[in-house]
């Protein structure tokens, strides 16, 4: 199949979202955009790491927890590489940190922006959404 088959459907355009937040943009040919989503939701990111968010997984105790995770799981990547590592997995500790409620809404929020980078990148694909 041709790429550029491919890349006519909005479905799977809005997909490279989830590897690189901003890459949607970037093959839409919405270069400035890309970078500076990439930016704001990285940063926002890291700044959940660093102030101790928890990395929360699906199967939780709590239904609190779960819903946190699917939040964070529009991260996409790099919500599954920092599970697999363990890097700032929910743990008694963890949670007891004093800007852990910070850190992981900085979290919850960085896959909440990526998602909508997503539908957003959808949206252009279809037309519904021109930028000059």
């Amino acid at each position: 199949m041709d790429l550029r088959g491919i890349l006519k459907n909005p479905y799977i355009v809005s997909l490279p979202t989830l590897v690189v937040p901003g890459l949607s943009h970037f093959i839409l040919g919405k270069k400035i955009r890309a970078v500076i989503f990439f930016f704001v939701v990285f940063t926002t990111f890291l700044v959940g790491i660093f102030l101790n968010g928890g990395i929360f997984f699906l199967k939780e105790s709590s239904w609190l927890y779960s819903l946190a995770s699917l939040g964070e799981m529009g991260m996409g990547l790099t919500y599954f590489i920092c599970l697999l590592s363990g890097i700032n997995r929910t743990s008694p500790e963890l949670i007891s940190s004093l800007m852990f409620g910070y850190g992981t809404t900085f979290l919850i929020s960085a896959g909440l922006m990526n998602m909508l980078l997503m539908m957003d990148a959808f949206d252009i694909a279809i037309g519904r959404k021109a930028y000059e």
